[in-house]
């Protein structure tokens, strides 16, 4: 299950009607949605009534606000949903929080998002996208259902319970046919692979030379028009490769069901004349790929019958369909067969559709990331944001804990703290920029700590680089090693390495430190600083081997 954000539980505090997919796609893709305005400006499109006030008396007038409502909390946002004169109960990154009341106050900024939902307060276009929602739900069921009615019956075959394996006299099921079918089935899968192909707009070259062959546009016309799809939700394009492979699977492993796939060949004809019908009539505009498809079909119909194949089950195996209780009898037999035949033509379509979605899925994102990482990439627009960001002075504090190159434009102040898991996995990341860049930005490192006790740690890691035996300052290993294998010991993991401790440089530098934080209230680690600048929160550390002679 996706995890919901702010907005979203916002919505659902509300009783506005939306669905989670919209709602979380259009707050994930708001370019306004880690600030107050962006929020207000979404539940607006929702229409939501809402205004944002500053409560001056935090601590007693908290419990005369109207729940639900958003607070700013540090630096970031919660849905408050109630308040008593004992605690606040919130949602916070998709998980309820209690906090006391006195707690809650200490961490607010007192600055609130009221807003109120009216009958008119609704998701954009919400039955639209109710519909996709409830019709991606019912592939997805209909899918898994499918196999897991697939796997029952084959358990209850391998248990002798379904009689599986009574079937039609395979006296007619002679080896040239079945032969013939597979190889005619595997030309449609092939062809409906192209057709795929197609549909997800990959290059393919015998895709477009086999479409080009009546010297029209091409098969894009057809594939892209509203009839490609059925009920403007499975394509005709995944319908037939999933019933190629279903064909191909039952003729390997089930030869004597036959019969069963040819009658639900004959079911399949009346789409190729209706498909001949609309390209010729309707889309004025022949696919080459999909009259194969066509002919395929017929050609599956011609072989069944030249064998045989297309007989009433009930006759092949040598029942008297005059019987009522014969007949009964048959279809209770046959019942079981027809099902999990069933179930494989819904299976493998289902399956098909829902690859191919993601794989559009994943094709778009990657086309949007490259979007996005060209105009990341480019210095002017990187400028203007990185000097939209808070400022402050960095060349005053000079670390002594500094790698890369001391003469690069490109200066990236990193404040961290020895204990903290994602500073050291910062550190990592910084390593390897350093590598794909061949160390040509500076990098130094203001060392920060959980608390007073904890100061010593920082002591004995400035040492580290003011000793010259260990490599002094430009080796980001000795960092690198704390990291991996300090952080346990403690204290103890400097034990053995010789530090003069009583060097009153070491006392200066971490001073040094203590006053830059001091000076500019920054406590959050990792925090980069670029420049001075804080790092926009739209670009990554590995963004920066764009930007090694940049000049701010």
């Amino acid at each position: 299950m996706k995890e919901k954000n702010i907005f979203v539980a916002t919505l659902g505090l509300l009783g506005v009607r939306h669905t989670q997919s919209f709602s979380g796609q259009y707050f994930n893709e708001h370019p306004h949605k880690y600030n107050l305005l962006g929020l207000s400006k979404m539940l607006a499109d929702y229409g939501i009534s809402n205004g944002a006030i500053r409560i001056p008396d935090k601590e007693n007038d908290i419990t005369e606000i109207q729940t639900p409502f958003i607070a700013q909390f540090g630096n970031d946002f919660v849905a408050v949903h109630q308040v008593n004169p004992e605690k606040v109960s919130f949602l916070w990154k998709s998980n309820p929080h209690v906090l006391p009341v006195a707690k809650f106050v200490e961490a607010w900024t007192g600055i609130v998002l009221l807003a109120e939902a009216s009958e008119k307060s609704v998701e954009p276009d919400y039955k639209q996208h109710r519909q996709v929602a409830l019709t991606d739900v019912l592939k997805q069921t209909a899918f898994f259902s499918a196999c897991g009615l697939i796997a029952v019956l084959a358990y209850l075959s391998a248990n002798g319970v379904l009689p599986l394996n009574a079937t039609p006299n395979q006296s007619h099921h002679s080896i040239t046919g079945i032969s013939l079918l597979l190889i005619v089935n595997l030309a449609g899968l092939y062809v409906s692979w192209l057709l795929l192909l197609k549909q997800m707009r990959v290059q393919s070259q015998y895709a477009d030379k086999i479409c080009s062959l009546f010297k029209q546009k091409d098969c894009n016309n057809v594939l892209e028009s509203e009839a490609a799809k059925l009920w403007g939700v499975i394509g005709w394009s995944e319908i037939g490769f999933g019933y190629f492979l279903t064909n191909i699977l039952i003729l390997l492993f089930a030869p004597a069901w036959v019969t069963f796939i040819a009658l639900i060949n004959i079911l399949t004809l009346p789409y190729a004349f209706w498909s001949v019908w609309y390209q010729k009539v309707k889309a004025r505009q022949w696919c080459v790929l999909c009259l194969i498809v066509q002919v395929v079909l017929w050609a599956i119909f011609i072989i069944d019958l030249l064998f045989g194949y297309i007989q009433c089950p009930f006759v092949i195996a040598g029942i008297d369909p005059q019987s009522q209780h014969v007949i009964a009898t048959a279809v209770k037999q046959s019942f079981p067969q027809l099902t999990i035949i069933a179930c494989s033509y819904v299976a493998l379509i289902l399956g098909v559709n829902l690859l191919a979605s993601k794989f559009n899925t994943e094709k778009t994102m990657q086309s949007l990331r490259q979007s996005i990482n060209s105009m990341k990439a480019d210095e002017a627009v990187f400028t203007t944001l990185l000097k939209q960001q808070p400022f402050y002075e960095t060349t005053d504090c000079e670390s002594v804990i500094r790698f890369g190159n001391p003469e690069s434009k490109l200066r990236i102040t990193v404040l961290s703290n020895p204990y903290c898991n994602p500073c050291a996995r910062m550190h990592k990341r910084i390593e390897a920029l350093l590598q794909q860049v061949n160390n040509e930005i500076s990098i130094q490192y203001i060392l920060s700590s959980f608390n007073e006790e904890l100061n010593s740690t920082n002591k004995y890691l400035i040492a580290s680089f003011l000793n010259p035996s260990m490599g002094g300052a430009g080796e980001a290993s000795l960092l690198s090693s704390w990291f991996e294998k300090g952080k346990p010991l403690k204290d103890d993991y400097f034990k053995g390495m010789s530090l003069n401790m009583d060097d009153p440089a070491i006392e200066l530098e971490f001073q040094k430190h203590e006053a830059w934080k001091q000076k500019t209230q920054l406590r959050a680690t990792p925090t980069i600083l670029i420049n001075g600048y804080q790092l926009p929160e739209s670009y990554k550390i590995e963004d920066l081997r764009y930007f090694t002679d940049l000049d701010l």
